[in-house]
């Protein structure tokens, strides 16, 4: 006679929840772990952002500081001669530099004693200004490019014209010193370069 063994029925029952109760918390965990996931790669996605955005305004900003600087080119061709009037206070954007002065300094550029204040009208040129220059597009309104000019002195002989036959030279080039500052398209993105310039 087979004797067959039989488990009580209750006891599979329990078994079977259990087994259940186990796959819902690995089912979890895997939920857990792809929305960590998720979220480390939207992070990502959002610095990638700020990085391109930085660096598209620092761009933006680099440009329009180049674009003050031929400003300035075409204003001193245009406008400013060796009798233009520089002096320390840079009254009009013309100034004079610091190792020129009375006390003679060496500065950064931005230096407060360095005889200007990029946010004076007074003491700065603005992009178009003195050209006609129409506004550079994508920056605010109110913070166009801006530069300041030194004169920095008489060059040496022109080229075909010798000192040592006693002979002046018949139109003696000067140097100018450009600095041209410019912002992006937010007012934290600040660009500020310089060029030596010289006309005859």
């Amino acid at each position: 006679m087979n004797a067959v063994l039989r488990q009580p029925s209750g006891a599979g029952r329990s078994r079977r929840a259990a087994q259940r109760g186990l796959s819902l918390i690995t089912t979890l965990l895997f939920m857990v772990a792809a929305l960590m996931l998720g979220v480390s790669v939207l992070s990502v996605n959002v610095m990638q952002e700020r990085v391109i955005g930085n660096t598209k305004d620092r761009d933006l900003a680099f440009q329009a500081a180049e674009a003050a600087l031929r400003d300035a080119e075409r204003d001193l061709t245009l406008n400013i001669t060796a009798a233009s009037a520089f002096d320390a206070a840079c009254t009009n954007g013309l100034c004079m530099p610091p190792s020129q002065r009375a006390t003679a300094l060496s500065l950064p550029v931005d230096h407060p004693d360095a005889g200007f204040s990029w946010t004076n009208a007074g003491q700065v040129r603005t992009y178009g200004q003195y050209t006609g220059a129409a506004p550079f597009p994508s920056v605010k309104a109110d913070a166009q490019p801006r530069y300041v000019i030194e004169k920095l002195g008489p060059l040496g002989t022109p080229p075909g014209e010798s000192l040592t036959k006693g002979i002046e030279p018949t139109a003696p080039a000067y140097g100018y010193r450009i600095t041209a500052q410019a912002t992006g398209a937010r007012a934290e993105t600040v660009v500020v370069l310089q060029s030596i310039y010289t006309k005859r």
